[in-house]
């Protein structure tokens, strides 16, 4: 198979003359993984993990002799507890080029958008080693469903307002609202509205999960994605096991790894 001509146009990367080229890192770690493994681990139950490698979509890097270091930039974890009902989640993201190092937390009801409720925390670091190097970021939902910020310990700010019936949830929480809302969004036919609070910090009212269509390489994968008024487009496909396999934004797109624990 010719790598650098089996990608759909909403994740092709593959340009120049890079080394390692994208298409060979993205389908090499696709079928490095072993989704019977979710099946064999240890891992306590109903507790889910993902690990994605996070590839650069627009690199640099050119081809001078051989080059065995790997296009990887960095890895997104996203883990979450089921307890009662509802969900905790933790989420890691660490960029070795920017030095970027994000870790969130945040819970959600058990239901099939993931509404957001309680408290939720970011922690936001850079190498940059000056006052600009840590971000914490605290907020919640207030009664009268107004989002509510605290950035840096300073006096809270309002971060906007949705409407009572609608779900609010987190694009991290996405891995779980669209394997889950799939049936429902390809038979939509217009997709469905959703408000997102973007990395639980920028609030995205007017945003649609829609379905793009469905490939068979580098592997059978079904397509959708997430349009709205503030957000750049995002496409997410699934795999044969329910499973996001690929994410991809404008600048970078993430490509699972690794699955711990099984959805319950």
């Amino acid at each position: 198979m010719n790598d650098s001509n089996s990608l759909h146009w909403s994740f092709d990367y593959n340009y120049g003359a890079q080394n390692p080229q994208f298409a060979q890192e993205l389908i090499g770690t696709l079928r490095g993984y072993d989704p019977e493994a979710a099946i064999r681990c240890t891992q306590t139950p109903q507790i889910i993990t993902h690990v994605y490698n996070v590839l650069p979509n627009y690199w640099r890097g050119y081809s001078r002799g051989e080059n065995t270091e790997p296009l990887r930039i960095g890895t997104a974890v996203i883990e979450r507890r089921k307890n009662d009902d509802l969900w905790h989640y933790s989420v890691k993201y660490e960029n070795t080029t920017s030095g970027e190092n994000l870790q969130m937390q945040f819970c959600c009801h058990d239901e099939n958008y993931r509404p957001l409720t309680s408290n939720w925390s970011v922690d936001a670091r850079n190498s940059a080693g000056d006052k600009y190097s840590q971000l914490t970021c605290t907020g919640y939902l207030t009664s009268d469903s107004e989002v509510r910020l605290r950035i840096n310990g300073n006096p809270e700010i309002a971060g906007g307002a949705v409407g009572a019936s609608v779900k609010l949830t987190c694009n991290w929480a996405l891995f779980d609202v669209i394997p889950t809302l799939a049936r429902t969004i390809q038979a939509s036919g217009d997709g469905v509205d959703i408000a997102v609070l973007e990395d639980l910090e920028q609030l995205r009212l007017k945003s649609k999960l829609g379905f793009l269509e469905s490939i068979q390489t580098p592997l059978p994968l079904d397509g959708y994605y997430l349009y709205g008024a503030g957000l750049l487009p995002s496409y997410w496909w699934l795999d044969g096991h329910g499973d996001v396999a690929i994410a991809s934004t404008f600048f970078e797109t993430l490509v699972l790894r690794e699955k711990m624990g099984e959805r319950v």
